[in-house]
């Protein structure tokens, strides 16, 4: 007779950019000019640039569980788009 024990930790596991400088560009950026350099500085280079540099495309995605089954907790994408090389909108889309 055998015993099998199967350890199930939950490990969180984040890939894009972090959810805290997301939220803190969000709260403020109409309120303040946040420049393409400074949003280089925050958040890093975009995965995407697109419409001639005035459109910056990046992801976020938070996972939990073991390395075989995992849940994911969001996948967004965050597209930022600027005017004069000021940071106009920010728009969060949910991905499934």
């Amino acid at each position: 007779m055998s015993i099998f024990l199967f350890s199930c930790t939950k490990e969180l596991y984040f890939s894009g950019i972090s959810e805290n400088s997301v939220d803190q560009i969000n709260k403020s950026y109409l309120s303040r000019d946040y420049s393409k350099e400074e949003i280089l500085k925050t958040l890093g280079a975009p995965l995407i640039v697109e419409d001639v540099d005035n459109l910056w495309i990046y992801t976020l995605k938070k996972e939990q569980g073991s390395a075989a089954f995992k849940k994911t907790d969001y996948n967004k994408t965050l597209k930022l788009r600027f005017e004069n090389n000021i940071l106009r909108s920010v728009e969060e889309i949910y991905l499934d």
